[in-house]
């Protein structure tokens, strides 16, 4: 049976949404007690939900000195805790993107999805070279998500390889090389789009490909 490549790692929990007003922003800045014990809750708590929550609180305060903090929470053991640490990342934006790029290769498939992942909602140009080597991924879902992001980072330079990705064994990544070559491409690479239908033999993938060729 194909499994969804991103079944099981998913930035999206719309059923927990978390809108104490503790997470937001504040221009006056953390208090530094209230900030030591968030940090202590979101390494050391042994419940998930309190770290998870942590991370949230964590990442609203936008401190790129959290980085490592970040990052080290996307080997959590659970996933709603890494989902938080990825958004956390992203919200730091550039900077974090170095870091983001060598844990494209990490050994843990879950590291390098989230990677990839946070590196196409940040959407920075110059990832665009690491998310094309992150389609060679052994794991369909890291393939997924770069074939994703790569629409994001508005780089041409990686139409040739999304094109490749047409022909990936899993339909989510070739429904995702799909869409990012909608925004990527031109009148050609919506050509190379049109007669890939020809050969599409699942629906949800043919119905993107329509979807590219009417621009929506």
């Amino acid at each position: 049976m194909m499994q969804k490549p991103y079944a099981g790692e998913d930035l999206n929990h719309s059923g927990d949404k978390m809108t104490q007003d503790s997470g937001k922003k504040s221009s006056g800045g953390a208090d530094h007690g209230a900030l030591e014990l968030l940090v202590e809750q979101a390494t050391q708590s042994g419940d998930p939900h309190v770290r998870r929550y942590a991370l949230f609180v964590l990442g609203r305060t936008g401190d790129p000195r959290l980085k490592e903090l970040f990052l080290s929470a996307l080997r959590d053991t659970d996933k709603a805790c890494r989902a938080q640490a990825a958004a956390a990342l992203i919200g730091l934006g550039d900077i974090i993107v170095p870091d983001l790029v060598s844990l494209l290769s990490d050994a843990d498939w879950r590291v390098r999805y989230r990677a990839a992942e946070a590196l196409g909602e940040i959407g920075n140009r110059e990832s665009a070279g690491a998310l094309v080597r992150a389609l060679s991924d052994e794991k369909d879902h890291v393939r997924y998500m770069a074939a994703k992001g790569l629409g994001r980072t508005g780089n041409s330079g990686a139409v040739p390889a999304l094109v490749g990705c047409l022909e990936d064994e899993n339909p989510y990544v070739r429904k995702a090389a799909v869409l990012s070559l909608g925004k990527l491409g031109n009148s050609h690479i919506r050509d190379v789009v049109r007669k890939h239908l020809d050969r599409e033999g699942t629906d949800f993938v043919r119905e993107a490909i329509r979807n590219v060729l009417s621009g929506e």
